[in-house]
């Protein structure tokens, strides 16, 4: 249910990633995006380029307090939780030629919850980028293509899955302070429920104002297209418009419905980033996303789910 709101980051910006143990067939999707990688660096001599190949691994340490964790359509039916979450990621890069690399992001992580212990997950993922850079001048952009493979284990067995993503960014820097960044990407999910699988298009825009040394101010927005899941009582209204809905493991006391519906969802993100000490940095933001189902319901008009999410995040790289 957290992926509503979960958003790519530009380059320099928290992200999550992991590793993890997958099935044959998923697995092979991994070796078709890494192999790349282990190709370009088979080419690549191994002193030099590869020396900091166990040094770059960043800590990230969270609290997460969410307004609408079960995305429901009213005062009445929404449900607030608090996150607590930590991970590692691993930050491998291969170079190619003076212009073009190859990274993988490799980590694993996980999620506590107070209230809803069967939203609690561990989770993995591998992300790899092709990135390239034209020349050191200061206006060249930065160009990714980047996929993502990615497990979750829920204490919710019809939550627990894989995700997977493919997409293309682009970061420019504007001035000194100014980074603006824009991505397009595609992105499918597989649960061991129906309800919780689904597709989606998203296509985000962000800027990047710094105050060196003392931080950057970064606002963010996002558009997506495709399936969201909602959690709420059983109802004419929820079961209108469902493609598929489920008697929820998650929330059972008392017992609700989740149920999946195509929408138009609009995430914006406004954030800080402080310094604190060497390799360390304190990331404070709020999200809030709304989404809208692509048709209204036969006899009650078109209802609307607003969630905020308000995150403090610690980082250490080492």
């Amino acid at each position: 249910m957290r992926d509503l709101l979960r958003v790519a980051p530009p380059a320099g910006r928290i992200d999550r990633c992991a590793a993890v143990a997958l099935p044959p067939f998923r697995l092979a999707l991994v070796i078709a995006l890494v192999s790349p990688i282990l190709a370009a660096n088979a080419q690549t001599p191994p002193a030099g380029p590869l020396s900091n190949l166990f040094d770059d691994i960043r800590l990230d340490a969270a609290y997460t307090y969410d307004n609408n964790v079960n995305r429901g359509q009213n005062g009445e039916e929404r449900l607030a939780e608090q996150f607590f979450s930590l991970n590692a990621t691993k930050s491998i890069l291969f170079p190619i030629d003076a212009t073009s690399r190859f990274l993988l992001d490799v980590g694993v992580g996980g999620d506590l919850t107070r209230s809803f212990p069967k939203l609690g997950r561990v989770f993995g993922e591998l992300l790899p980028t092709f990135r390239y850079r034209k020349s050191a001048d200061f206006s060249s952009p930065t160009f990714d293509v980047f996929g993502r493979v990615a497990a979750d284990h829920f204490g919710s067995s019809q939550r627990s899955g894989y995700r997977y993503s493919i997409g293309v960014s682009i970061l420019q820097p504007v001035t000194d302070r100014i980074n603006v960044f824009g991505s397009l990407a595609q992105n499918w999910r597989n649960a061991n429920s129906r309800v919780f699988d689904g597709r989606d298009t998203s296509v985000q825009l962000s800027v990047d104002y710094s105050f060196a040394p003392h931080g950057t101010l970064y606002l963010n927005g996002e558009y997506r297209r495709g399936d969201v899941v909602s959690t709420g009582p059983e109802s004419l209204v929820n079961l209108d418009l469902a493609k598929v809905f489920v008697a929820d493991d998650a929330y059972t006391n008392p017992q609700l419905l989740s149920y999946r519906f195509e929408a138009n969802t609009v995430i914006g993100t406004l954030g800080y980033n402080l310094p604190l000490g060497r390799g360390g940095s304190l990331d404070l933001s709020w999200k809030i996303a709304q989404s809208t189902p692509t048709h209204g319901i036969s006899f009650a008009g078109t209802p609307r789910y607003v969630d905020n999410q308000f995150t403090l995040v610690y980082s250490k790289r080492f």
